[in-house]
């Protein structure tokens, strides 16, 4: 059986991806000007490659373009409010969909991403873990069959991704953000939608509580 060949990345995709993950990480920090020039030496990319990517994060909002150029966007409370909010409305209504239509190969394939989850937020790589996190609600939202649903999430995902990293950074997410998600599979692969749904919106609602305090 033949596999399907990936298409390989593109300089600008790759150049995007790292871009991305260094402000989602916080290592380009909130507030942060970014200069064209000392992103591209570090990245060893041309300035034009660099503004396609900077333009290209100001569409996901992780970038702001001001008077004095671009900018690494601040999130307002009332913005992580918002993507909560948004989070739970959607994240709910799909574990519950998901729970009617799972397989026992997508509870394994859930079940293998919440293991790479937890191995890498045990060995501190966060940013590993984040990659894993956006697969697992990936599959749950394409078995519900919510794929629009999914599109607005994942063009969310750059603002959730600097949420999820700093709850996942703090002590007591490492072990409660996995437990809850175990708890979902739990759900999920009992068919139980509403019990699935339940245990969704703890952990959104505990993120927030974390996020919002640390904001």
């Amino acid at each position: 059986m033949l596999k399907r060949v990936e298409k390989p990345k593109t300089l600008k995709e790759t150049a995007l991806e790292q871009l991305r993950m260094a402000i989602v990480i916080g290592q380009l920090a909130p507030g942060e000007r970014l200069v064209e020039r000392k992103i591209g030496e570090q990245l060893g990319v041309s300035r034009t490659v660099v503004r396609e990517c900077i333009r290209h994060l100001e569409s996901e909002h992780l970038v702001t373009i001001s008077s004095s150029g671009p900018l690494v966007t601040v999130l307002e409370s009332d913005e992580i409010r918002q993507i909560y909010e948004l989070r739970s409305m959607l994240e709910c209504e799909a574990v519950r969909h998901c729970a009617k239509q799972a397989t026992t190969e997508i509870i394994e394939t859930l079940q293998g991403y919440l293991n790479q989850i937890k191995t890498k937020l045990n060995e501190g790589d966060v940013a590993k873990a984040l990659s894993h996190t956006r697969l697992f609600y990936e599959c749950i939202f394409v078995t519900a069959g919510m794929t629009v649903a999914w599109e607005l999430v994942d063009r969310l995902n750059g603002r959730i991704g600097r949420l999820r990293f700093k709850t996942l950074s703090t002590k007591g997410r490492v072990v409660k953000g996995p437990n809850n998600l175990q708890e979902i599979i739990d759900n999920i692969a009992k068919g139980n939608g509403e019990a699935a749904v339940k245990a969704c919106q703890k952990h959104i609602d505990e993120a927030y509580e974390v996020g919002i305090h640390l904001h």
